[in-house]
């Protein structure tokens, strides 16, 4: 099984830290939990402009960990059976950490960001109905 995280980069420390939000992520941790090792993939190496469901599933992953999840990006993660569970810590190897010890949260519709928080950029890729 093989987990995603969103982090800030693919250099240095950049790749260690969580960026806030799964959607908007230039550039992932995916996290092999059979060999233990971790790998960087951007989308500067795709004509991507976001994470597609086609290429998570290419990639293995069958787990997200993120800090905020749009209501959009829930519905698709949580229609194809993708786990998804809410970030406790600001680095990839914490949350890791955390995950195999069962210490993080699974991602509530409580949890996901409301409509009522919408940006007008917020569902500009999606036909949901934000206000």
């Amino acid at each position: 099984m093989k987990v995603c995280l969103p982090v800030l980069g693919d250099s240095a420390l950049k790749k260690e830290l969580l960026a806030n939000d799964f959607y908007k992520a230039q550039h992932y941790a995916i996290y092999d939990m059979l060999d233990k090792s971790t790998t960087i993939f951007s989308l500067a190496d795709t004509d991507a402009i976001y994470l597609s469901m086609s290429e998570i599933k290419k990639l293995g992953i069958g787990i997200v960990i993120t800090p905020n999840l749009r209501p959009m990006a829930a519905k698709i993660l949580f229609d194809n059976e993708i786990e998804v569970y809410k970030a406790s810590a600001s680095l990839v190897e914490e949350n890791i950490s955390l995950l195999k010890r069962s210490l993080l949260k699974d991602f509530t519709e409580s949890m996901i960001e409301n409509k009522g928080g919408c940006s007008s950029d917020g569902c500009s890729s999606c036909s949901s109905s934000c206000n």
